[in-house]
């Protein structure tokens, strides 16, 4: 799980699409836009292809052959001519965390472009030496496969700041890098116990804290990091959003809202209102045992639900809860049903909920007609989750909430039926599903090579009738519809990944398979998990929108559904996929305005 791309860029790109909005005003004056020429696949299995679409007043009025679209032309027509190129409903991105990342990405550090100790080092020191009124640096991008099992260093960032706290957020967002002035602060010393699901690395001869947190020891440093203004958070989200649109994204899901940060969903809220967004946004409540006693836990679930019942425009809304089942296999904290290779031949993981009190705050959302959005990366997390929500579905009979588990890293063919039998949608990341160095550094040694080799099996979800959905989980991984195709279908990195992450290193990207030699960049195993184009677009479409409630709105192209449309620059389907790696967008549509025009973008930059 990382990031690839960076900060500055996509601020650059941020600047131009404002312009590009400038550039093409027009499109709120036509009295329609025409889309002919064009290569339509629509999702829909009824007539899932098409020549021409027109769209008029936010929705999606015709789709068919060029003739019948012809007739709703006019001299106020806007018509785009896609020269045989794809049109596709636009992108559902079913779990990332939006308004964190985005402040992260707009006011901290930002590592997700360097993977070398000295180039994190040569980062933080230039935001630094710009910001030397900070009171503290906090930012996120570190890679964990950058270092050993304790982790990053406190001195290392104490040679940089040593009077002011600096707290870095790794690229999977389960550990956190702090200096020893952090550690000061927040009382964090050598007989500090680790909190109930966390962990302080120590340093192996000494026993002293050595700078890395993991898990809920992350916060024990959260009362020191800054606390952002409402305004501030919509200054970050209208950046992002933009930056979102340029990449095909126009329906995200927030995959943890916190229910003590007002001015984080109230931005949301009065954006929204205001018809300020984009994108549209759905999401969930975040719950964590350390929060509360059962009774308090169920206070914040009156809590949630009440604040949601105030959240009706269909920009934003929050639908759901999220629960983690278990942690990370990066940090060794994913739930697993057999013992790690690295470890004392016991350890598991970490299972984070009691049967029973999950039970009963699954029950609660579960009658009130909320979402159970569930973080499962081990195999037992996902037993012992299912164990739970087959009790739930027999204490409430509601067949129809579409709870959800996300990343879906292990499971097995059981537990895969299992899900589909209660209807639990699957988002899954494709960009993860590759071997890479985190396959090499982290995951081979840590649970051996034969469970690496079954990690993401994802076209059994398909083929089993569970509905797939994906997920970038940004900012742990920047959304790329070429790179999510690509990787999709063929489970290894595109080029043009490997080309940013590996350049100057001695290792060999190969799309071959049956190849076993050490290091090798090449597929991840079971081959046979690799989806088709088709299943993968759908994923990423009409996956995301049936999640969320939203498939009689979206995520297909239908006479009488909001106009949420990307204009891609060749037709996928008659491509290689080599190729389709590398697919963009050249517009996309959002409740029927242009939202982002690569042309017009382009020219306003010269």
């Amino acid at each position: 799980m990382r990031n690839v791309f960076k900060k500055t860029a996509a601020i650059v790109m941020a600047l131009g699409l404002a312009l590009s909005m400038a550039a093409c005003g027009g499109t709120d004056e036509a009295s329609n836009i025409i889309i002919k020429n064009a290569s339509v696949y629509t999702v829909n299995e009824d007539a899932p292809e098409a020549e021409a679409i027109v769209v008029q007043d936010g929705v999606i009025e015709y789709v068919g052959d060029e003739d019948g679209a012809a007739e709703y032309e006019n001299d106020d027509s806007k018509v785009i001519d896609m020269k045989g190129n794809t049109v596709m409903p636009s992108m559902v991105d079913g779990h990332m965390h939006p308004a964190e990342s985005a402040m992260s990405y707009y006011f901290e550090i930002g590592l997700q472009e360097v993977v070398t100790v000295e180039d994190y080092c040569k980062v933080i020191e230039e935001f630094v030496k710009e910001h030397p009124d900070n009171e503290v640096y906090t930012g996120s991008g570190f890679m964990r496969s950058t270092f050993d099992s304790v982790g990053p260093r406190k001195e290392t960032l104490d040679k940089i700041v040593s009077d002011k706290p600096v707290i870095l957020t790794s690229a999977d967002g389960h550990s956190v890098w702090v200096n020893s002035k952090a550690l000061e602060l927040a009382g964090i010393t050598k007989d500090t116990e680790n909190p109930e699901g966390g962990i302080i690395q120590r340093d192996p001869d000494t026993g002293e804290p050595s700078g890395l947190l993991q898990e809920s020891a992350m916060n024990l440093v959260d009362d020191l990091k800054p606390e952002y203004t409402k305004d501030e958070y919509k200054e970050a989200i209208t950046w992002l959003q933009g930056w979102l649109n340029e990449r095909g994204v126009t329906t995200v899901y927030d995959g943890m809202i916190p229910l003590d940060n007002e001015n984080y969903y109230m931005a949301y809220q009065e954006m929204a209102q205001a018809g300020e967004l984009t994108v549209r946004v759905r999401g969930a409540w975040h719950l964590a045992p350390e929060m509360g006693n059962e009774e308090e836990l169920l206070a914040l679930i009156d809590k949630g639900i009440e604040l949601s019942e105030g959240f009706t425009t269909d920009y934003f809304q929050v639908i759901g809860f999220k629960f983690f089942a278990d942690q990370v296999l990066e940090e060794e904290t994913a739930y697993m049903s057999e013992p790690y290779d690295s470890g004392d031949g016991e350890w598991q993981g970490m299972k984070v909920w009691d049967d029973q009190l999950m039970e009963t705050l699954f029950t609660k959302i579960d009658k009130a007609g909320y979402q159970i959005h569930v973080h499962q990366i081990g195999d037992a997390a996902a037993t012992y989750t299912l164990d739970v929500m087959e009790k739930v579905r027999e204490n409430t009979g509601n067949k129809d909430t579409r709870h959800t588990f996300v990343h879906v890293q292990f499971v097995n063919d059981e537990n895969i039926q299992r899900m589909a039998d209660l209807n639990i949608s699957a988002m899954i990341a494709p960009y993860w599903a590759v071997m890479d160095d985190y396959y090499w550094d982290l995951y081979t040694p840590y649970v051996g090579k034969d469970r690496a080799d079954s990690m993401y099996p994802e076209k059994s979800l398909v083929e089993a009738g569970v509905n797939v959905g994906v997920h970038s989980d940004f900012f742990v991984t920047e959304p790329d519809m070429g790179w999510l195709f690509y990787s999709a279908v063929t489970r290894t990195l595109p080029q043009k990944i490997f080309d940013l992450w590996y350049e100057g290193m001695d290792l060999t990207r190969t799309t071959e398979t049956n190849v076993d030699k050490d290091y090798l960049i090449g597929p991840l195993k079971p081959y046979d998990e690799r989806m088709e184009l088709d299943e993968i677009v759908k994923a990423a479409t009409y996956g995301g929108a049936y999640s969320m409630y939203l498939e009689n709105e979206i995520g297909t192209i239908e006479k009488g559904k909001k106009a949420d449309l990307v204009l891609l620059d060749m037709n996928i389907f008659e491509s290689d996929i080599e190729d389709v790696s590398n697919v963009t967008p050249a517009a996309t549509i959002f409740d029927g305005k242009l939202v982002y025009d690569k042309n017009a973008q382009e020219d306003a930059e010269e």
